[in-house]
């Protein structure tokens, strides 16, 4: 694990640009770029009866040659791609034509040349947590499946550099456990356990965010295919380098439209010996907001987690989980670091401002034991929404749940909560809001059934709309998938999405790498992204629970 031809491959020296792009358009076969591409992103796609068993035949063979042979890691059978058709949210399924694991940036190289020679579309996939439909593969064709690029070189702490390499398909928990040995943590930390490529390719972040940064600032470099298979490092791994453009940048929160990551250089940093924790509860969002806002400008070092829970969310926690929390807004708090004496003066520092602002209490939590009760609450506040109306019903029935994930700045933030309670409350809408305060970043967790669906996504249109009227954006973490394609003009603005569009046409010319997902579906990058054509972006089908 420690060479790096475990990440690359053995036999592969640097750039592979002298391949080009030599996509052969070929005949027609279930995954190329469709005709048709508006009708293909809104439906599931299927095998079609009258596709050319010489060409299905003709790729497979073409894929087990680029993974050395091992036609066990190219799988076409029903269960593997139904297993790769959906990711953790509600949109539908489609399936690929074919499933393939690499474990390397060359295997990688290989099957993406031959994707591009063929035009058949790639989708990247990590641990399939994501939540809008951004590794569904909508146009069919070949899922690229990063999870056995298991790869880890710690090599770079041991050396005192501050940095992990790892391949793109490890886990967030397989990464920190092979650093807690070494006295290390990767900082980011989204409530599911996502790949590292993962979260680098939507911008993955979570509940960590204050103190160590998002994921896009914990990655140093990355090595990424890019549509053409040619293999390329973004940058090198030092903290500083101002030697032309910023590729890293441009490939983190792409969403595999651009390139597949195969391998990441990320930031790490000396895990705490100690930590405490607590809950503060609050008569209103407001009160909680101003609370965090004053000990921002504090600068609490040791403060790790500052997140907040509206009544409906710790109403969704009591049933759910059994617990007993008051309904009331609530903050849940972590202080992290290697004086005791200093989270404890920075947590009562913090509990000064809390009532200073009218807190209505607070429960302190002293044992790592108790604070991960308290935060398992929080993370499970999704799977809570899921199962919450069943439960009141007496029923095990399980529901669709729509995520947001507007982020504002601070000082909108709680009117802009207050906005967003209002406006599906007065629907009728349960509305479990669970945030990363500190960040402006809130999730919105709403329950629906299927006839319920129309009327959601009105709201939705209202509260997304007035986060971004607030200065802030429709998405912060979870990225645009297929669920947030509708708000990016209105975010950014034409001009900003023509640059957006001019770079993927020209880094993807025949638009093969999971297409359909940030830019609105359509048959051909070239074509414009108008204004005012919601009807023409229709959003993917419901999926199955």
């Amino acid at each position: 694990p420690g060479s790096r031809d475990a990440f690359v491959g053995v036999g592969v020296v640097g750039d592979r640009g002298d391949r080009g792009d030599r996509g052969g358009r070929g005949g027609r076969r279930a995954g190329m770029v469709p005709g048709d591409a508006t009708a293909a992103a809104n439906a599931v796609a299927t095998r079609d009866d009258d596709d050319d068993d010489d060409d299905d035949d003709d790729f497979r063979g073409a894929c087990i040659a680029a993974l050395s042979g091992d036609a066990s890691r190219v799988r076409d059978d029903a269960s593997a791609r139904a297993s790769a058709s959906a990711d953790a949210g509600w949109h539908a399924p489609a399936s690929p034509r074919v499933v393939v694991f690499p474990l390397n940036a060359r295997e990688t190289s290989a099957v993406v040349e031959a994707c591009a020679r063929r035009r058949v579309c790639v989708t990247p996939r990590g641990a399939g947590t994501g939540l809008e439909g951004g590794c569904v593969p909508y146009a069919g064709g070949c899922v690229i499946d990063t999870s056995r690029m298991k790869a880890i070189d710690v090599r770079g702490v041991e050396r005192g550099d501050g940095v992990a390499r790892v391949g793109a398909g490890v886990l967030k928990s397989e990464l920190n456990a092979a650093l807690k040995p070494l006295g290390f943590v990767f900082g980011p930390d989204p409530s599911s356990n996502p790949s590292i490529g993962g979260m680098a390719s939507t911008g993955g972040s979570g509940l960590s965010t204050l103190k160590y940064g998002t994921s896009k600032e914990n990655v140093r470099s990355m090595t990424v295919v890019t549509p053409s298979g040619a293999i390329i490092r973004t940058r090198a791994e030092t903290r500083k380098s101002s030697t032309g453009y910023e590729l890293n940048a441009l490939y983190l929160g792409a969403e595999g439209t651009l390139g597949v990551i195969t391998d990441l250089v990320v930031k790490v940093h000396p895990l705490p010996r100690t930590r405490c924790g607590a809950v503060v509860r609050f008569a209103d969002v407001k009160s909680a907001a101003k609370t965090v806002a004053d000990c921002i400008a504090l600068n609490l070092s040791t403060l790790l987690k500052c997140e907040l829970m509206n009544d409906e969310g710790i109403k969704v926690t009591n049933v759910v989980f059994k617990t007993s929390l008051p309904c009331e807004p609530t903050l849940f708090l972590e202080f992290v670091g290697n004086d005791e004496r200093q989270t404890m003066a920075d947590w009562k520092a913090f509990e000064a401002r809390a009532e200073a602002n009218g807190s209505r209490g607070s429960t302190f939590a002293a044992t790592g034991e108790e604070l991960d009760d308290l935060f398992d609450a929080r993370r499970g506040c999704y799977l809570g929404a899921m199962r919450y109306r069943g439960l009141e019903a007496g029923t095990l029935e399980k529901e669709h749940v729509y995520v947001g994930d507007v982020c504002v700045p601070l000082s909108q933030l709680s009117d802009t909560i207050s906005t967003t309670e209002a406006a599906f409350k007065r629907a009728r809408f349960p509305c479990v809001i669970c945030a990363h305060i500190a960040d402006g970043n809130f999730h919105c967790l709403i329950p629906f059934k299927e006839h319920e669906r129309a009327a959601l996504h009105a709201l939705e249109d209202k509260v997304i709309g007035a986060a971004i009227a607030a200065g802030g954006s429709a998405s912060g973490e979870h990225g645009v998938g297929v669920g947030k394609q509708r708000y990016i003009l209105q975010e950014h603005g034409a001009t900003h999405i023509g640059i957006q569009r001019s770079i993927k046409r020209a880094l993807d010319p025949q638009n093969i790498m999971n297409p359909g997902k940030i830019f609105p579906w359509h048959a051909s990058p070239d074509d414009e992204l108008h204004a005012g054509d919601d009807d023409k972006h229709r959003r993917p089908k419901l999926a199955k629970l």
